[in-house]
């Protein structure tokens, strides 16, 4: 081999030299190939000669590179520490050097070579190893090969291998693959781990033998559907394990195919699903449980989507609305709205999805048959997770009831109103006259009511009462007779006569009534419903009070219950007027009666004892109870208890002073000559009783009923009779006389004790702005005698107060 030198044509001659010593063509074998190159090396590791085939591999001219060592196309790593010297080495020891490794083209760009580096001895020898060579090196032969390609499709595999593993064992859910006649071929280490099974024992296993006896038919069928369909198949099944466990498990497989298409097996994964069957029941429960409750709701439900299309609905809207199941989906909201309320709704409607509120609404809902339905809405937004508008839903409630409750109780509002002042009216009225005008006139003016007119009780009999209208208001008199037929309705109305029952009636939706004269009368003068009131006086009918309504459904329980109770106090008031005019009128009407009548507890006791018994005073505590005061004449008191402890009407009696005739506190229950003279206004003057038989003066106004007193007096008590009737002139007693009359009964003393008392402050309650020690002081007297003083005026102010008829 020649010098290696710097000129270029020393070079190339000696690769030319090289070539002939190598007995070698070189270039011939370079050019066979363009991803393969063979190179001479002298026995000092420079290159000799380069061809076409190495420039083309490695990137170097034959001027630069020849005479170059070796090591030059090696990285810079490989260069320093000596790896291509030790190629060599082997090379020439071994007669033969095989590599993979990075090499380094004339641009510095990497390449991955198998070369083969070939020791060349004299006589042409190639690749002897130096314990079997005679000759001496003569220098090498370098074949490298360009295997860049085949190097990154290995580390590819490699790493896609790397990625599979680790993708497979760490994979959270069972892995497995199965030949076509489903041997066990790979699974990962969830495998043993939730089965329970040894690797060798799954190894040996087939895939039905994983799952429970039930399920093994559906997982044989999609194991055929993947081998031979080329299914992607999802199927559920309770995976076996070793020890006898269920675990529900959700089973994804398909085809494992080669390059050819030829079916090899399939493989796939298993989740364990035991969660999610638990949520999934749990969910079931709670949309079974979430639907039950919206079926069982009273109210209607929706969901409409943002362009306003019914979506959602339960079996109430339905049965609310009147539509069919296939007539409702898309319809929009306001289609259910009547018009009158479709602006407030849509407003409604534009809050809730513009603006995110919870609206209250009230509107009607219009149903398939034209009804209209009060109903309050209660709705809210629907949004997504990303805070996305998607409609809104909410619930309908039927307040019907309420809104009738609401004008029942406006209604009864201002029945309380006109109540109240014609309480107030009453109050101040001086004749029944007054009073009547007042109440017809009050109704009448009120909105809800368009008339009112009030009639007498005929009393010509007890046992039936006709109705004379005696005042109107809002109706004129002729068309005011006509209110009797609601007095004294005819067998087809609902109802009886207000006298017979003494409960106020009502008539409702007259314009449609069965009863062709209310519904023209009512047609005729624009009103919808009546209410009959009785008038009456501790259960005597006085007469009767008829209103009339527009509103078709007027007059509730409740408002009738409250006319039903005004009834009687327009009785009393009528009644109270009657009494006020018999104190105060000069002159007034007496009637004596007598009577044997034993239902009179006075008179069977006067029988009973055989003695006479004058009534002193007689004061009502209720309508059914009263006290008595009266004297006996003649009468042991001892058998006058043992009498009255026999008598059932007699619940107390008391011995107020004991004497030649004892006075008695005597209380009495149930019905008495006394009671009944009180519903007409009258007062018993006086009544003695002989032995059983009773005389008793009553005085009464000359305009009261005195034909229903007579009548009711003999009616109840039959055993009694009318003796006379006169009219009486009393004398007038002025407030003067009233006083001079106490003056005169009091003495100086006395009327000064009680003059004291009164201006210092002795009666003031309950704190007294005085008390006896003051008041005497200031008299200058002692306790006692103020206190004695004072008992006998104020006996005397009360004697000429209470007996002052006398």
């Amino acid at each position: 081999m020649t010098e290696n030198t710097s000129d270029e044509t020393t070079k190339t001659r000696a690769a030319s030299d090289s070539s002939v010593d190598f007995g070698l063509d070189i270039g011939d074998l370079s050019t066979l190939t363009s991803d393969c190159a063979i190179v001479p090396v002298d026995a000092d590791g420079c290159i000799a000669a380069w061809d076409d085939g190495a420039r083309h591999l490695l990137g170097y001219d034959a001027e630069t590179i020849v005479g170059s060592h070796y090591r030059t196309v090696f990285p810079p790593d490989d260069r320093d520490d000596g790896r291509s010297e030790r190629l060599l080495e082997r090379a020439q020891s071994d007669g033969t050097a095989e590599t993979d490794g990075w090499r380094v083209r004339s641009d510095g760009c990497r390449f991955w070579v198998r070369e083969v580096i070939a020791a060349v001895r004299e006589d042409d020898e190639v690749g002897v190893p130096v314990d079997r060579a005679d000759d001496e090196l003569q220098g090498y032969v370098w074949l490298v090969h360009d295997r860049t390609e085949e190097h990154e499709r290995i580390r590819e595999l490699r790493e896609e291998k790397a990625f599979a593993e680790h993708v497979f064992e760490a994979q959270p859910d069972i892995v497995y693959a199965f030949d076509a006649n489903e041997n066990h071929l790979e699974w990962n280490d969830r495998v043993p781990a939730v089965t329970g099974y040894t690797e060798s024992e799954l190894a040996e296993m087939s895939p039905l033998e994983f799952v429970a006896p039930a399920d093994r038919d559906r997982i044989a069928a999609a194991i055929r559907r993947v081998l031979e369909e080329d299914e992607y198949v999802t199927v559920e099944a309770d995976l076996l394990t070793k020890d006898g466990r269920r675990i529900p498990y959700e089973f994804n497989s398909a085809q494992i195919t080669d390059d050819d298409e030829t079916v090899l097996g399939f493989t796939g994964t298993g989740r364990d699903i035991s969660e999610r069957e638990a949520r999934e029941r749990a969910l079931r429960e709670e949309k079974a449980f979430t639907e039950s409750i919206l079926e069982a709701q009273p109210d209607i439900l929706y969901a409409y989507d943002s362009e306003g299309n019914l979506i959602q609905w339960n079996d109430q809207f339905e049965r609310a609305t009147g539509y069919e199941s296939d007539e409702l989906p898309g319809m929009n909201p306001l289609q259910f709205i009547a018009s009158e309320d479709r602006d407030h709704i849509r407003d409604a409607i534009d809050r809730i999805l513009e603006e995110g509120e919870r609206v209250t609404a009230e509107g009607k809902v219009l149903t398939s048959d034209g009804r209209q339905v009060p109903y309050e809405f209660n709705s809210a937004r629907i949004t997504d997770d990303t805070g996305t508008v998607l409609g809104f839903t909410g619930v309908g409630r039927d307040i019907s009831e309420r809104k009738v409750r609401e004008r029942e109780l406006e209604r009864l509002e201002r029945l309380n109103a006109v109540i109240r002042t014609i309480d107030e009216t009453m109050v101040a009225a001086e004749t029944r006259e007054e009073i009547e005008t007042a109440v017809v006139e009050e109704f009448a003016a009120a909105d809800a009511y368009r008339f009112a007119g009030i009639g007498r009780a005929d009393t010509a009999t007890t046992e039936s009462y006709s109705w004379e209208p005696v005042a109107q208001a809002g109706i004129d008199a002729a068309e005011a007779d006509f209110l009797s037929s609601f007095v004294d309705p005819p067998s087809a109305a609902d109802g009886t006569s207000a006298f017979e029952t003494r409960t106020a009636q009502r008539y409702r939706d007259l314009r449609e009534s069965p009863i062709e004269e209310w519904q023209r009368h009512a047609r005729k003068l624009g009103y919808g419903s009546v209410a009959v009131v009785p008038i009456a006086a501790s259960g005597r009918p006085l007469g009767a009070l008829v209103i009339g309504a527009d509103e078709p459904l007027a007059f509730a329980d409740r408002e009738r219950e409250v006319l039903q109770e005004f009834g009687g106090t327009i009785g009393h008031a009528i009644n109270a007027t009657t009494v006020r005019r018999l104190l105060y009128q000069d002159i007034v009407v007496e009637l004596e009666f007598e009577s044997t009548d034993r239902g009179d507890a006075c008179i069977r006791l006067s029988d009973e004892l055989g003695c006479v018994l004058s009534i002193d005073h007689v004061l009502p505590l209720t309508d059914e109870l009263f006290v008595y005061y009266f004297i006996v004449s003649d009468g042991d008191p001892d058998r006058i208890r043992e009498v009255a402890r026999d008598d059932d009407a007699i619940t107390e009696l008391r011995l107020i002073d004991d004497g030649d005739e004892s006075y008695w506190e005597c209380v009495v229950r149930g019905p008495t000559i006394a009671n009944l003279l009180t519903d007409y206004g009258a007062r018993l003057q006086s009544k003695t009783i002989h032995e059983g038989v009773a005389e008793l003066t009553v005085q009464v106004s000359p305009d009261a009923d005195l034909r229903g007193l007579a009548n009711g007096i003999t009616s109840a008590y039959p055993d009694s009779r009318l003796r006379s009737k006169q009219t009486v002139e009393r004398p007038v007693e002025t407030r003067g006389d009233f006083r001079r009359t106490v003056e005169s009964m009091l003495t100086d003393k006395q009327r000064t004790a009680l003059e004291a008392a009164y201006h210092g402050g002795y009666f003031e309650w309950p704190t007294r702005n005085s008390d006896a020690s003051d008041v005497a002081d200031r008299l200058g007297i002692a306790r006692q005698t103020f206190h004695q003083h004072l008992r006998v005026a104020q006996a005397k102010l009360l004697s000429a107060y209470f007996e002052t008829d006398d």
